[in-house]
């Protein structure tokens, strides 16, 4: 039998999904809603969202769908499995390639503006990939506005204004800021399935190295994070029939793929993950 399970693997991964639309879901003390960025930010930002959870939920692999994010902690921090400390309460989490399990400390509430894939380095004021595989601690990185920050969110009323602090934070960090129409035409293709390349004004490694400043990963592993994405998207799509037909609607070319690329990204089967059945990266994976 295979590491991903018996073919119930797609019934049971479709049950794990949080019920209702992707903007607003809940599942017993957890909260988790996403909101469209002010049209200001559209070039840089895809969407801010808001989650709050109960203490006790159970370790949380992180699955990665190739945007870095800015993660603002209302709540307790989370521990990322490993790590000595808490997180920081203000951070910018950048590509993941690599398994990130964050461990409840307390009980959560945090806002995240989740960037397009080529939009943070505006917000970051530095190439991209310097924060891949890192969560980077924003009052060493901005200074006291970092700090100013989290003591304004943490003082409103509700989540959806704290939201509106942290997009002001993020507006006043991009003002100016210039997306590279040459990786956003590179990711516009890729996202859709295309090939990308320098084109005639560049040399491939010239290109390369352009979209990894303002990605975070080169190309050939975004498509990779892109294909592992899809596994979570074409479990909501009708019919999912078996855990084949989901690898090869995903991108893969046989379920054994899919099994490695759980163990690349998660460091778990897919059985495992199905078990992490409440918390914050169940939410994410919507």
């Amino acid at each position: 039998m295979s590491e991903c399970g018996p073919p119930g693997f797609i019934e049971m991964l479709a049950a794990a999904r949080l019920p209702g639309n992707d903007k607003a879901m809940t599942a017993g003390l957890e909260t988790y809603r996403e909101y469209a960025p002010r049209m200001s930010l559209r070039d840089f930002v895809h969407c801010v969202w808001t989650f709050a959870g109960a203490p006790d939920a159970p370790p949380q692999p992180i699955v990665p769908d190739g945007r870095p994010e800015l993660i603002v902690h209302l709540g307790t921090p989370c521990q990322e499995e490993g790590a000595a400390a808490l997180q920081p309460p203000v951070l910018f989490a950048g590509q993941v390639t690599r398994p990130l399990v964050l461990v409840s400390r307390g009980a959560l509430a945090c806002i995240g503006v989740r960037f397009r894939p080529d939009g943070a380095r505006a917000f970051l004021g530095a190439p991209v990939d310097a924060a891949t595989d890192r969560r980077l601690d924003l009052a060493a990185e901005h200074g006291g506005a970092a700090s100013r920050l989290i003591g304004t969110a943490r003082g409103m009323s509700d989540m959806r204004a704290a939201a509106d602090v942290v997009e002001d934070y993020v507006a006043a960090r991009v003002a100016g800021g210039r997306i590279d129409a040459l990786v956003r035409d590179a990711v516009t293709k890729l996202r859709a399935g295309k090939p990308a390349g320098a084109g005639k004004d560049l040399s491939e490694r010239q290109f390369q190295r352009r979209f990894k400043a303002e990605v975070g990963v080169s190309p050939r592993l975004f498509r990779s994070i892109l294909r592992f994405r899809g596994v979570f998207d074409a479990v909501a799509r009708p019919p999912n029939e078996d855990w084949v037909m989901t690898a090869i609607a995903a991108g893969h070319f046989d379920q054994p793929q899919m099994a490695r690329d759980f163990r690349r990204f998660l460091g778990c089967t897919a059985r495992e993950w199905i078990a992490t059945r409440d918390g914050l990266a169940r939410a994410l994976a919507q």
